[in-house]
């Protein structure tokens, strides 16, 4: 992101626009309202709460 569009300020500039995430800490981030973001932290914490494929084996092949 170039800096003439850069936005320096923490909150979003208007409604429906993404808020500057770059300039925010994990304790903001948590607490702000927003659709996109409470969209992809769920998809986050879905996929950390799913299983992982374990790989016993990988080391044997060589």
């Amino acid at each position: 992101m170039s800096e003439s569009t850069r936005n320096d300020g923490a909150g979003a500039t208007g409604p429906g626009e993404l808020p500057d995430l770059l300039g925010l800490d994990l304790a903001t981030l948590r607490t702000m309202d927003h659709p996109v973001l409470a969209e992809v932290v769920a998809d986050l914490r879905g996929r950390a709460e799913q299983p992982r494929e374990m790989y016993w084996g990988f080391t044997s092949a060589f």
